[in-house]
């Protein structure tokens, strides 16, 4: 081997080591029915196109018959562009209810080496419970106020 291709070859590779260390990690999996093992387990270096980290949570009926159709999550992550990550949660988003009786899919955008670590499952139930509580309190002493 000649110098020219020995110095060819070493730029090459110190290229190639160098754009590796600055892409992005993410976790990754595919249709896991939670957010253990496999997707907070394994992770991928990103393709150096790819600046976000997407996750995409989905409720519903399982590919097969389940005795009282019973509903289940569908967790997804990978790595993805900009462009494309906020497009698809653009899409869902009238479809990002998290309600336990209807299908649904929600999709999460993140930048940051393992950003999608944490995933929203369900919707904020305290909320529905704290307001209703105010709602009954309120009620209550409206009545007693102005009736009594």
């Amino acid at each position: 081997m000649d110098k020219i291709n020995v110095l060819l070859l070493t730029i090459s590779i110190l290229l190639l080591w160098v754009n590796q260390g600055n892409s992005l990690e993410c976790y990754a999996c595919q249709n896991q029915d939670s957010n253990k093992d496999k997707c907070i387990k394994t992770s991928v270096q990103c393709e150096g196109h790819m600046d976000m980290c997407m996750t995409e949570v989905k409720w519903g009926l399982p590919p097969y018959w389940v005795p009282y159709g019973e509903r289940q999550h569908y967790v997804t992550k990978y790595c993805a562009t900009s462009e494309h990550c906020l497009k698809e949660r653009k899409r869902h988003l009238p479809y990002c209810k998290r309600d336990w009786y209807d299908d649904w899919k929600c999709v999460e955008c993140c930048h940051g080496d393992l950003c999608n670590y944490y995933v929203t499952l369900k919707g904020n139930q305290n909320q529905a419970v704290t307001v209703t509580l105010l709602l009954s309190l309120i009620s209550s002493f409206t009545i007693t106020r102005f009736y009594f």
